[in-house]
């Protein structure tokens, strides 16, 4: 192992500077720093052949990869920090026109927050941080009492700042600390971080924009005149700096409830978000009750979102409240779309298009046996496949205009996802509704005449199994159907589900220094051949690791407490519940001769063993339950949900019941590229382009619930 320094040269970042120190640190040899991160720390500092970006990336794959490595880097700024706060560290504050007085840019600022009467800012403890969120009159920007009723048609402003909890804060009372430890603090030459201030509604009017605000290592957030670019220092003065973020908003003419939501995001990625409800009346007067609160942060989900590419769009899905589901939508430059849909009208939406996809490739006749559509190669016919695609682009367009009601808002959405690019969908904690984002369609079609069909992006999937986008595009009228038109041939959507708090969105799944083994729970109630054949193959493809057979339920449990397999595979038949014995609106999942495994189960094996060896491993589960009987995905969610709170690094499920013979192809496909060192994002990518190639559209079936960057490790 290389002796601390010498180093080849000068920093070339604000994160190799730091790195420098905590090597040079008591930290640096802690019993939780994981050897293998030392080991690659070490070498990376020494690496001479990387610019400043390649570094920063590199450096953050370890953050990423190692739990410990993320622990000590946090002990490690808590201890700088403290330091840097004492007396004689930091030079002579400035002081503003009003007699505050804020310490020089050259040094971790705290923003220009008044501070208390007996508390120096600069020795301000380092507490947790809070969203603060107040209406205020403007002009003389005074709070809006919470019991005042709103003037129709009268223009007020919301109050933002991040910073110690405000009593006058309508967040007070339920207030939830900034996940500010998730963030890179690479902005500034290092002093802080860039996040971005998104205000949603359907009934207050609004500027279509995005906000900036500033928020340094300790203190309060402010905003000043410089663009927030990554990495570029302030150019602005301390007395260039205000308190708090000012966003305008004109009541709506019609008294009656109003609604508003406000989101907090870092580089595209979603950290919090705030839903606020008012009264509106002909006049302000008592009687008033405005309120908000925090539904939405990722501290459960993440815990280094600098460690994420940045993202093209994101998708809040908010869980029911009274009956009614909120889904906002996000671009870099601003946003899309907010509404809220009652659960009925989405649930029957959902139900259409699912049933639309089943009929591609199967009919359910009455004495329920099964008639599959397509032949022993899993192929189709090109008329077949011109039909198919056009009924589903109906299907798809409906759900298109319900994600985004008027004109402006489907021309933002097909601006801002005109090319391919990678979305992130949030679904709030415990939500049980499911959208099928791969089967959005967003080509304009009419309900008339026949489409015309897209020469050019049928010659696309053939030309290229990766391809994400037609070269005719630009081309694209009214009733034009393209592949190409639906967001899962087009984009990488990635679902990260919940996690516990504390814990990273994983990135890594599989043991270091171990191939990748597959440990399957395989039903024998279904088709033997084709079981055994399908064995085989994978057998194949897992020859390094090999494959763990588990045919009772006893045995899988002793698999997954064991964590054996850096990839979980449930093979075989998906039940629905006993309703005399099994929750209800669930799938049970089917192993062996008829043992049937629940959520409920998953939980009482977690419980009672040692899961956190779990998070060595964080497998894969891809739940392929053929002839399930369920058409509703939402059943999954508490499988989702189970095999996260056990370390899972994701879950990948099917929207619909899958024909046996169809199934195995996809799950050997899918495995095949993950074990070729494809990312999850591009691996079912290439699944459904290749399905595609045989005029088979049920690739659009599968959906992954973990990061679209997941990837195995020690693959060959």
């Amino acid at each position: 192992m290389h002796e601390t320094g010498p180093y080849p040269g000068a920093p070339r970042c604000p994160s190799e500077a730091e790195l420098r120190e905590l090597r040079a640190s008591e930290f640096w040899h802690g019993p939780d720093l994981e050897d293998e991160a030392r080991q690659k720390w070490d070498a990376l500092l020494h690496r001479t052949d990387l610019d400043a970006e390649e570094f920063t990336e590199e450096f953050f794959g370890v953050l990423g990869e190692y739990p410990g490595a993320l622990r000590v880097l946090d002990q490690f700024r808590a201890a700088r920090q403290d330091g840097l706060r004492g007396p004689g560290t930091q030079a002579p504050p400035d002081v503003r026109p009003d007699g505050v007085t804020v310490p020089p840019l050259g040094d971790i600022s705290v923003g220009d927050v008044e501070p208390a009467p007996d508390q120096d800012p600069v020795t301000e403890p380092d507490t947790d941080r809070f969203l603060n969120l107040a209406v205020v009159w403007p002009l003389s920007r005074r709070t809006v009492p919470a019991d005042r009723v709103l003037a129709a048609g009268r223009t007020y402003e919301l109050r933002v700042d991040i910073g110690r909890l405000a009593d006058e804060s309508l967040l007070a009372r339920q207030a939830r600390p900034f996940p500010d430890g998730l963030l890179g603090h690479t902005d500034d030459d290092g002093r802080g971080d860039w996040l971005e201030v998104t205000v949603l509604s359907d009934d207050f009017v609004l500027p279509a924009a995005r906000h900036s605000v500033f928020l340094p290592r300790t203190g309060h957030s402010w905003v000043c005149p410089c663009p927030p670019r990554e990495h570029a220092p302030h150019t602005c003065e301390p007395v260039h700096r205000g308190d708090h973020l000012y966003i305008p908003f004109t009541a709506p003419d019609e008294p009656g409830p109003a609604r508003l939501r406000l989101l907090v995001s870092y580089r595209g990625n979603q950290l919090q978000s705030v839903s606020l409800t008012t009264r509106v009346g002909p006049h302000e007067s008592p009687d008033g009750d405005t309120t908000a609160s925090v539904d939405y942060t990722l501290t459960a989900g993440y815990a280094q979102v600098a460690a994420l590419p940045a993202r093209t769009a994101a998708v809040r899905v908010g869980r029911p409240v009274g009956g009614t589901m909120t889904i906002d939508v996000l671009a870099q430059d601003g946003p899309v779309s907010s509404f809220w849909l009652t659960e009925h009208q989405v649930r029957g939406a959902l139900q259409r298009v699912r049933d639309v996809l089943f009929g591609l490739h199967a009919v359910h006749h009455e004495d329920d046996s099964l008639e599959n559509l397509i032949d022993e190669n899993n192929a189709k016919t090109p008329d077949a496949a011109h039909d198919d695609l056009a009924k589903l682009a109906h299907q798809g367009a409906e759900l298109f205009l319900l994600l985004a009601r008027s004109r402006p808002e489907r021309e933002a959405l097909r601006r801002v996802l005109r090319a391919p690019a990678a979305i992130q969908i949030c679904q709030q904690e415990l939500g049980n509704v499911t959208f099928p984002w791969s089967l959005l369609y967003d080509i304009p079609l009419d309900n008339r005449g026949d489409l015309e069909r897209c020469a050019a992006g049928w010659a696309e999937v053939h030309r290229d199994d990766t391809a994400r986008s037609c070269p005719e595009e630009s081309r694209h009228g009214l009733n034009t159907l393209c592949p190409f038109g639906f967001w899962g041939y087009r984009h990488f959507i990635e679902q990260p589900p919940s996690a516990p708090p504390g814990r990273r969105l994983p990135l890594w799944a599989g043991r270091d220094g171990e191939a990748p083994t597959l440990t399957v729970a395989r039903s024998l109630t279904i088709d033997q051949e084709l079981m055994d054949n399908h064995l085989t193959v994978l057998r194949g493809h897992f020859l390094h690791g090999g494959v763990h057979d588990c045919n009772c339920s006893d045995t899988l449990r002793k698999a997954l407490i064991d964590a054996t397999g850096a990839c979980v595979y449930f093979y075989g038949h998906g039940r629905r519940p006993d309703p005399l014995a099994e929750p209800p609106s669930t799938t049970v999942l089917e192993i062996g001769q008829g043992e049937r495994i629940t959520p409920r189960d998953l939980a009482a094996w977690a419980d009672s063993s040692p899961w956190r060896q779990g998070d060595e491993v964080a497998p894969v589960v891809f739940l392929n339950g053929c002839h399930t009987l369920d058409t509703d995905p939402a059943s999954w969610l508490t499988f989702v949900e189970a095999f996260s709170a056990f370390s899972a690094a994701g879950v990948v499920g099917t929207e619909i019941m899958i024909e046996q013979g169809m199934a195995n192809e996809i799950g050997e496909r899918f495995w095949e590229r993950l074990l070729a060192g494809e990312a999850v994002g591009p691996a079912l990518h290439r699944v459904r382009m290749t399905m595609l190639r045989k005029n088979n559209l049920l690739g659009l079936a599968y959906t992954a619930y973990c990061s679209a960057e997941l990837r195995l490790r020690n693959v060959s």
